[in-house]
């Protein structure tokens, strides 16, 4: 949700609910003076609930979005590894887990109980892909770890009785264990991350943003008696909007 959507709620909750108590209060024949205080508070403790009920939702939001940025992250990390580093980071992943792995070859892994299949590329795991595992002879539980997989291979791991763990299950998984990789393949690391944030933050693009905020806040200097703060960094920005206008990045 964004905030001037999430401060538009607010304030419409707050005079919904004002407007509406003082008509009741003045139905009452409560005194004009008395209502408006009443119908005031009235309206700032509905104002609060709604501010509260919408803050929580908008945190689980941004929580589920930032566990989707992360998976993606650690999905792209996996396909970019080696098979020899994939079986690796889930054989570490297994032992975090309380398991006793064992590498059968490359991506394959098996415990006690169960046989792992560690398949991850960008392309999503075909039926001859699973045609292909179930011909391996085992008596233990066969489990497909995978980014993606097509229906028809999903449903031939149905019949051929293969548990089958997308993106979100291991992902999900890992986190739990505490074992996502402190750096991910493929991600820009030291100066060159901090050049595209660099890049990113003076786009000139962001011109208009920085000229607006700047406007804002020049007249806002018209309404305080202490105008000084506001003429300062007002004019800051306006002079950062010109920069970044002319001088900024592509």
């Amino acid at each position: 949700m964004k905030k001037s959507a999430f401060l538009s709620d607010i304030l419409f909750t707050f005079f919904c609910v004002a407007l509406f108590t003082l008509c009741l209060f003045r139905f009452l024949k409560i005194s004009l003076g008395v209502s408006i205080v009443l119908s005031g508070v009235c309206g700032i403790l509905a104002a609060a609930a709604i501010a509260a009920l919408l803050q929580n939702r908008r945190k689980h939001f941004f929580l589920k979005k930032s566990d989707e940025a992360q998976k993606q992250r650690l999905m792209t990390h996996l396909c970019l590894l080696s098979p020899k580093q994939v079986t690796c980071f889930f054989t570490d992943f297994f032992q975090k887990s309380g398991l006793i792995p064992k590498p059968f070859g490359s991506l394959r892994v098996y415990t006690d109980e169960e046989f792992y299949f560690l398949r991850f590329g960008f392309l999503p795991v075909n039926a001859d892909d699973v045609a292909a595992m179930s011909r391996l002879k085992t008596s233990k539980k066969k489990i497909l770890l995978c980014r993606d997989i097509e229906r028809e291979a999903d449903e031939l791991c149905r019949r051929l009785d293969i548990a089958v763990r997308p993106a979100a299950d291991v992902y999900t998984a890992v986190k739990a264990a505490e074992c996502l990789p402190q750096t991910y393949v493929g991600e820009p690391q030291g100066k060159e991350k901090k050049k595209r944030r660099l890049k990113l933050c003076f786009a000139k693009t962001n011109a208009r943003r920085f000229f607006v905020s700047g406007t804002l806040i020049l007249l806002t200097s018209l309404l305080t008696p202490f105008p000084y703060y506001y003429l300062v960094f007002g004019s800051i920005l306006c002079f950062c909007a010109l920069l970044v206008r002319f001088f900024g990045y592509e």
